[in-house]
């Protein structure tokens, strides 16, 4: 059995050695990056399963921001943002680039290690696949293959990440039905979130510019206010 490996990328020892042995103590093999260069190299050079970024460096002149754009471009494996700030802005610039999750600094590492377990769990399933079977649901012009967790728009295959196909596979899987907030972040995320609403926002936004002829006027994810989300099938 290969173990997983997660990079730690960041300019502060301290927390990078913290998290480090608290992940190596839960079987996890741990690498560390100290900037852009050498994060680059890591992921590079091993087949990693988790990125953990903290995007404010202190004692050299790099964007993290610009870090996470870089490993989205090559990698989909998931991403969780440390950052000491915690505004909704900057949350939202974190998730378009391609953050999972966000976690504001100073946490508990209980919080941390509930989330890189979630975060696993979804990129798990990604790469073993589904166990429902041959079970395909046709929306107009989507196709959601649950079997090889594949989604087409037109024919063309679409790449979503970890995070955005588990929602768009939630919303399917309950056609029909509203789901709320609470429960779709609880069942995307996992059991320690619920009032993370701007995570939906922004990666509901994500799915529908991927799978919608008109992002702003969807016809597949259609929004409750106030409530939740509601998957549709169009003819």
């Amino acid at each position: 059995m290969s173990v997983t490996k997660i990079l730690l990328i960041g300019d502060e020892p301290n927390i990078l050695r913290t998290l480090r042995r608290n992940l190596i103590s839960r079987g996890y093999e741990v690498l560390i990056a100290l900037d852009d260069q050498e994060a680059a190299y890591e992921f590079s050079n091993n087949e990693i399963s988790l990125f953990v970024l903290n995007l404010n460096f202190e004692t050299i002149e790099i964007d993290g921001l610009e870090i996470l754009r870089d490993i989205r471009k090559q990698n989909q494996a998931p991403i969780i943002v440390l950052s000491p700030i915690g505004t909704e802005n900057l949350k939202i610039k974190a998730f378009d680039l391609g953050a999972d999750d966000y976690l504001v600094l100073p946490f508990g590492m209980g919080e941390f290690l509930a989330r890189t377990r979630s975060a696993l769990r979804r990129w798990n399933a990604q790469q073993v696949g589904s166990m429902d079977g041959s079970k395909v649901i046709v929306s107009g012009e989507l196709m959601i293959d649950f079997e090889a967790r594949q989604i087409q728009v037109r024919g063309e295959q679409i790449h979503l990440t970890p995070t955005e196909y588990e929602l768009l596979n939630y919303l399917a899987m309950n056609k029909g039905k509203v789901i709320t907030h609470r429960e779709l972040l609880q069942q995307v995320w996992g059991p320690e979130y619920g009032d993370e609403r701007e995570y939906l926002r922004v990666f509901i936004s994500q799915v529908r510019k991927k799978i919608e002829n008109d992002p702003v006027r969807p016809k597949y994810i259609l929004t409750e206010p106030g409530v939740g989300y509601r998957f549709t099938i169009n003819q």
